[in-house]
Formats: structure tokens, sequence, C-alpha cells
């Protein structure tokens, strides 16, 4: 893990979707731990976290929370990631569950979370496309018809991961700075507060004199 005592800034994000499709494997390969195709299932909620730069070089923490597939876990992995920014949504190109479960997932986000940013990963896109279970025609209709922005990712190679790992914190952090930006604090100097207040004592002391 990464030195982010320089971090100025937190980015928090839940790698979310169906149980086996590589979430744990997706957040390994991002920390920079080996690939391994016996990994266990998480159970509950898992976090670690990096220095990623953003367009500015500014170093933000972020922390991934890899997240239980199984229903059984659903209420604790929200209530454990209920300040997130932004969820990865995963699926397995081999799984085709994993697919069809997505709008399940995007609305179970959508109920429980307040993210600024959501988008998907369909992992083991190092495998032939004749592998595949979902072509990505199916794929390419869908994120369209969602409007999510969609990488093809490999958990075992890394491919696509950093990309998609920058798009998602670079489109938190330029949410969160154009919040900041309107919402800007008025600071009112002590002396205007002096000033005011004097100017009252002298409309108070003529009315006295009439």
């Amino acid at each position: 893990m990464e030195d982010n005592k320089n971090a100025s800034k937190c980015i928090k994000i839940g790698v979310m979707g169906d149980s086996t499709v590589g979430k744990t494997a997706i957040c390994n390969s991002l920390m920079g731990l080996e690939f391994s195709p016996d990994m266990l299932g998480t159970i509950g909620v898992d976090k670690s976290d990096k220095l990623v730069k953003v367009k500015n070089n500014e170093k933000i923490k972020v922390v991934l929370w890899d997240t239980a597939g199984v229903e059984s876990f659903r209420s604790v992995v929200f209530w454990h990631i209920k300040n997130a920014d932004g969820v990865i949504l995963v699926f397995d190109f081999c799984l085709r569950e994993s697919f069809i479960n997505l709008d399940r997932w995007l609305n179970e986000i959508k109920e429980n979370l307040k993210v600024s940013s959501i988008i998907l990963f369909g992992n083991k896109a190092d495998l032939n496309e004749t592998s595949w279970v979902i072509t990505s025609e199916e794929v390419n209709k869908y994120v369209k018809e969602k409007r999510i922005p969609f990488f093809k990712v490999s958990a075992k190679t890394g491919k696509g991961l950093n990309e998609g790992l920058s798009y998602i914190v670079n489109e938190i952090y330029d949410k969160k700075s154009e919040e900041t930006k309107n919402n800007k604090v008025i600071i009112i100097d002590e002396n205007d507060i002096e000033k005011k207040k004097k100017k009252s004592d002298c409309v108070r002391n003529k009315k006295n004199k009439k």
C-alpha cells in the first residue's frame, strides 16, 4: 500500500456486482498485487486504498471497497459504503447471469446510495471473444441505453483497469470541485462589522437627542 499522507482529498468507490465476477481480483490488481485464480469470495466488505493523480497532478487518496455479491450480505454492504462517491459495477463476459443482473444492481445502487458516478467493467477481456457468452453488441446496446461509461477489463492482465479507475476518479473529482466552487463561503471582515455597529450607534444617538 502506498503512503497516502500527502493526499489532499479522499474519493471513496464501491466495487460491486455478482459473486465470482472478479471484484476482489480487480481490486488486488489495482493495488499492484499478483493475480491468483484461487481467490476466496469476499465476506461483507474489504477496504484498500492508493494514491491516484488527477488532471492537475494533485494526489488523491482513493479508497476501494471490495464488496460481497451474495444477496444475504446486501444490506451490510450498502451500510458500509453509504458514503461512497462512486461505484464500479462489474460483470463477467463468461457469466450471462452477471450481465442480466446489472439492472437490479443499478436500481439498488440508486435506491441506497447517493453516488455522483457509476461506471461498468466487463471482466475477462483477456479471453478470446469466442469464449464469451455475452457479445460486444449486447454490451454496447446496453451501455448506450443506460448512458453508463464502459471499460473492457482483465483482472488477470490488468487490461483497462487503470484507465477505468482514472476515468471515475477524475469524474468524481471534477464534480466535487464544481460543488466547492458553487458553495463558496463569504467571509466578512471584522472591520466591516465594527463599522456597521458604529454607524448604527450614531443613528440611535441622533434619535435620542430629538
